[in-house]
This record gives C-alpha cells, structure tokens and sequence, in this order.
C-alpha cells in the first residue's frame, strides 16, 4: 500500500513499512519557519503509527536544511527573541519525539545542513550524505549559542572541547571531514544519494524492528549506566528478543550445513 500526504511545507509518503518525509521548500532551502515545524510534527506523528518501520528524512532541491528561515523575523526584530523561543519549543517538542521513535531513522544530506538542518540531520540513526554535503552549527555567526540539539548530539559525538570548538567558530565541515569525525556515517555521489538512503532505509523496514529498537533503547541508556546497570539491561533485551520463534529459526538456517 502506498499513500501520500503534502502539507504546506511537509511531503510525506508511506511505502511498505518505509515513511519518507520530505522537506519541500526548496526556493528557501528548506528553511525552518513555525510552519515547517508544525508541518513537521504532523510527520513524525504519521511517523509514530505501528505500521511504519523504518523512516528517511530528506530534503527538496539543493539543500537539507538551511536552518532558521531568517526572513520570518523580518519586521519582528523588536521581539526576536520571543518568536525564536516560540520557534524553539516547537522544534525542540518535534524533535524529541523524533529522536524517541523506536524504529530507525535515516537522514539523507545534500547540500547545507545549518543549524536546526544540522540538528535534525543528527537525530537520525543513519545519516548518507552527497559530496555536496556541508554543517555547520551557524549561531554563533548571529551571536547566539545553540538549539535543536545541537550542543547536545555534537558533545556526545565529540567530546565538549571540539564540539564548543565547532560551535564557536561555526565552521563548515564539509562531508569528507563530518565523516572522518564519526558525524555522518556514508558518502556517496549526490546523484546517487537518493537511491543510497532509500535502500538503507528499505533495509531497515524489512530487518528485526524488535532488534532495532532494544538497540536504540541499549545504547542512549548506556550514556547513563554503569557497566553492571548496562549488562542487565542487555540481558533483559536479549533474553525477550530471543523469545520469537524467528530468533530460533534464524539459528536453524545458520546451521545448516553449506554445500
């Protein structure tokens, strides 16, 4: 079964198992308005529906995401900072229950990934990237800190000194470089980004969701744990995953003998 839904700047499109979402402003770079936002829990919300499996984030045209859309706070410079909390809470809802999905999350990056682009880029558990690829943290270039996630995704990934390094300077890391640092996990030719993220992602919707999701679970809790909390955990995990009679039948196909 296939079905799609266009919103104002929010595709989406369900495909056996597989939810693609699709920013689609292009003409702006997919820049963040409250809109886009709004648009954006609607899709995570589709996102959460028991028949989805496995989800791939992308974005229209030339670019991921360029981060804030600045023009929305033409004639609003009086009250900045009371439309970016507004902004931020939003996003910041958006993207917690994006990151909480039980099931993976693939981000397929072209072009600039700034900002909140780069935020929602690192929410994802897979990201593939086009050479054109570029992040950049950007606050700091306007005299702002952090949101989206960003300080946060960037410290765990890095360590504080380098992420306070990326987010001081707001430099741009081009895709060889994020994938050096362990930021983004494939590059491929922009012209086979599409076809490279969407088989990612169809794998992931037709693997072991129970699987995936205890590995999710497993690994944003071992940031806390300790390693006897971790171990009983795993064993939790493990021991009711190996409950389904696939578990068994995987074994049994392994042991047969090869000719």
């Amino acid at each position: 079964m296939t079905s799609k839904a266009d919103s104002e700047s929010v595709v989406t499109e369900y495909e056996a198992g597989l939810l693609r979402i699709s920013l689609d402003r292009p003409a702006n770079g997919n820049a963040v308005t409250p809109g886009l936002i709004a648009d954006l829990m609607g899709a995570v919300a589709e996102a959460e529906d028991r028949d989805v499996r496995a989800v791939l984030i992308a974005g229209s045209g030339t670019n991921f995401c360029a981060g804030a859309d600045l023009r929305h706070f033409a004639g609003k410079l009086d009250r900045v900072a009371d439309e970016l909390q507004e902004m931020a809470t939003g996003f910041h809802a958006m993207l917690e229950r994006l990151y909480r999905l039980p099931k993976p999350v693939v981000a397929a990056v072209q072009g600039s990934a700034i900002g909140a682009g780069f935020g929602l880029a690192l929410a994802a558990d897979l990201i593939v990237a086009g050479r054109s690829a570029r992040f950049s943290t950007g606050y700091a270039r306007l005299g702002l800190s952090a949101d989206a996630g960003v300080s946060w995704f960037l410290t765990q990934a890095l360590g504080p000194r380098q992420a306070g390094a990326l987010l001081m300077t707001a430099r741009f890391l081009g895709a060889g470089e994020a994938h050096s640092l362990g930021l983004i996990d494939e590059v491929v030719e922009d012209d086979a980004l599409p076809a490279a993220a969407e088989a990612a992602a169809r794998a992931f919707a037709a693997g072991p969701g129970g699987a995936y999701a205890a590995i999710k679970a497993l690994t944003r809790a071992a940031r806390g744990n300790d390693l006897p909390a971790q171990l009983a955990l795993e064993e939790a995990h493990v021991v009711r995953l190996a409950r389904d009679p696939a578990v068994a039948a995987a074994m049994a196909a392994m042991l047969k003998p090869r000719s």
